[in-house]
C-alpha cells in the first residue's frame, strides 16, 4: 500500500514538472521587450576611443498574428574603454539588448591595425557574447557598408552569416570564427586569420564580398592576403574540399581549362636533421573538367598534359606563399605549434626561419568532360 501512495505521489510531481520543462525561452511579452543584435561593429576614433556599432532588430510577436514584424535599429557607442562604449548604447536603448543571436563580429581595418585585444577582452568575459560567430576584418568605410547591405538583406550580421555559408566551397576564401580566433593566438608564434571582406562594385551598385584573409600576429592586424593568395594558402592548409583550377589549353593556348576539385586533402610531416626543419607536405585533389575553351581532343595524352602542368604549378607556387610569408616571419602555417607538438624537448627560438618546405600534390582526374566552346 505505501508503496503504491509513493508512486502516485511521483506520478503526481512528474506531472506538475512537464509543463515547466517544455516552456520556452520567450514568450510574446518578453519578445517584445527585447532588441536583439545581428552584429557588432569595433572601431576607433581619432582620439584612440573604442566605438562599437550594433545593427540590430527590434521584432514584434502578438498572440493574434502569426507573422514576425521587426524593425532595424543601429546603434553607436563611444568610450574609453569597449565595455564604456556599450555602456553608452545601453544607456541609449528603451529596451533591452540580447546578443545570443549576434551572426557577425567586424573590425575595422583602422581598429584592427591599432589592435583588437580590448575587444577580445570585452568578447571574452561578457557571458552575453557568443563565441560561435564569425568574425570580420572590413576594409573600408563603415556607412557605406550599412548602407550596401540594408539594399540587399535587411540586417548586416544575417547577411554575413549566409555569405559564409555561400561561400563554404569558395576555395579563395579564408574563413574563421572568434573562438577559432582567441584558440589559436594564444598558440605558436601567436598568429592567427581572420576573413577579411570589402565593398566590390558590381553592375549597379556595390556588393560585400569576402577577399582573401587578414593575418594578426600579437592581436595586431600586419598583412593581408589577397584572394590568389588564398587559393595556394587553402591548398597548403588542406581545407580546399570544392572550387576551381585553371590551365592554359594544351591545344589553343590563348584559352584554357577549368578543373572543378571534387574533394581535396592533405598529409604532412615535419622532419628535424641538422638543426633544420622541412616541412613535406603531399596535397591530393580530385578534379574533373568542367569547362574547355576552344577545341581540345580529351585523350590520355591531353589529360596527362593537364595533370603534369597543373601539379608542377601548384607545387611551384605553394612553395612561393611559404617563402614569401616565411621572409616576413608571419607563421600563418604553424610551424612553431607543430615544432612544438613533434619535438617538445627541442630548444628553437625560431623555427619557421630554420624550415624549408617540400610540396607534392598528386592530381586524379575523374571523367573526362565533354563540354567544349562554352562561353
Amino acid at each position: 500500500m505505501k508503496k503504491r501512495i509513493v508512486k502516485v505521489i511521483t506520478s503526481t510531481i512528474i506531472i506538475m514538472l512537464i509543463p515547466l520543462i517544455f516552456s520556452g525561452c520567450f514568450n510574446y511579452n518578453d519578445i517584445n521587450k527585447v532588441t536583439f543584435s545581428t552584429s557588432i561593429i569595433f572601431d576607433v576614433d581619432d582620439l584612440n576611443q573604442c566605438v562599437i556599432y550594433l545593427d540590430c532588430v527590434k521584432p514584434y510577436r502578438s498572440a493574434n498574428d502569426s507573422s514576425d514584424k521587426g524593425r532595424r535599429i543601429i546603434y553607436k557607442g563611444t568610450g574609453k574603454t569597449a565595455l564604456e562604449a556599450l555602456n553608452s548604447i545601453n544607456s541609449v536603448s528603451s529596451y533591452k539588448l540580447n546578443y545570443s543571436q549576434t551572426r557577425a563580429y567586424i573590425f575595422t581595418e583602422k581598429a584592427a591595425r591599432n589592435g583588437i585585444k580590448k575587444f577580445l577582452d570585452l568578447i571574452n568575459n561578457n557571458s552575453e557574447f557568443q563565441m560561435k560567430p564569425s568574425a570580420f576584418v572590413y576594409y573600408g568605410d563603415i556607412d557605406d557598408l550599412l548602407e550596401t547591405v540594408s539594399t540587399d538583406e535587411e540586417y548586416l550580421g544575417l547577411f554575413l552569416n549566409d555569405l559564409v555559408g555561400k561561400d563554404k566551397y569558395n576555395e579563395k576564401a579564408v574563413k574563421s570564427n572568434i573562438n577559432y580566433y582567441l584558440s589559436n593566438i594564444l598558440m605558436g608564434s601567436n598568429t592567427a586569420l581572420l576573413t577579411s571582406i570589402d565593398l566590390k562594385e558590381d553592375a549597379l551598385d556595390k556588393k560585400v564580398e569576402i577577399s582573401g584573409a587578414s593575418i594578426f600576429k600579437d592581436n595586431k592586424l600586419v598583412e593581408q592576403i589577397d584572394n590568389k593568395d588564398s587559393l595556394m594558402y587553402n591548398l597548403l592548409m588542406g581545407t580546399t574540399k570544392a572550387g576551381t583550377l585553371d590551365i592554359a589549353n594544351p591545344q589553343s593556348k590563348e584559352n584554357f581549362v577549368t578543373l572543378e576539385i571534387l574533394d581535396g586533402g592533405i598529409s604532412d610531416v615535419l622532419k628535424y636533421d641538422n638543426k633544420k626543419f622541412k616541412l613535406i607536405k603531399n596535397i591530393n585533389l580530385e578534379v574533373s573538367i568542367s569547362e574547355i575553351q576552344g577545341k581540345l581532343t580529351v585523350d590520355s595524352s591531353a589529360l596527362d598534359y593537364i595533370k603534369v602542368n597543373e601539379e608542377a604549378y601548384i607545387n611551384g607556387y605553394t612553395q612561393y606563399i611559404f617563402e614569401k610569408y616565411k621572409k616576413k616571419d608571419l607563421d600563418i602555417f604553424d610551424i612553431k605549434r607543430m615544432v612544438e607538438m613533434y619535438y617538445p624537448d627541442l630548444d628553437e627560438d625560431d623555427p619557421l626561419a630554420n624550415t624549408d618546405i617540400e610540396v607534392h600534390t598528386n592530381i586524379i582526374i575523374k571523367g573526362t568532360g565533354t563540354t567544349k566552346d562554352s562561353i
